[in-house]
């Protein structure tokens, strides 16, 4: 694997992708979440549309020791820098950083991570 989508990734328009990545359980969970407070039953469906199609494709990473570790360390140093991450980005950022894989986003407040390498999809 060389690179970790987050939410933001997966639910745009899809760029040109390393065909090795990976996903969070964290963004299943976002998207879990989003298909329970659509809108509407069409936008719904939609969205439950695109989950099932990440389910099959992927196989999320999970959170685990190392993950707990990396976020305290990317929350902490956020922090220091005056920032305050939101959780689940961050930890999604802890799930790329302990697996050693670069984080792909589209949120241009990930890429000022310090302590994660993160590269801006378009």
């Amino acid at each position: 694997m060389t690179g970790l989508l987050d939410t933001s990734v997966v639910l745009g328009p899809s760029p040109t992708l390393p065909d090795d990545a990976a996903i969070s359980i964290i963004t299943i969970a976002e998207l879990k979440l989003g298909v329970l407070v659509a809108p509407s039953a069409l936008e719904r469906a939609n969205r439950l549309a695109r989950l099932v199609e990440l389910e099959r494709t992927f196989s999320p990473l999970p959170i685990d020791d190392d993950v707990a570790s990396a976020y305290a360390t990317i929350v902490a140093t956020e922090r220091e820098r005056g920032r305050k991450p939101r959780a689940m980005d961050a930890l999604i950022a802890a799930t790329a950083l302990a697996r050693g894989l670069k984080l792909l986003t589209r949120d241009h407040a990930l890429a000022g991570l310090s302590s994660v390498p993160v590269e801006l999809v378009r």
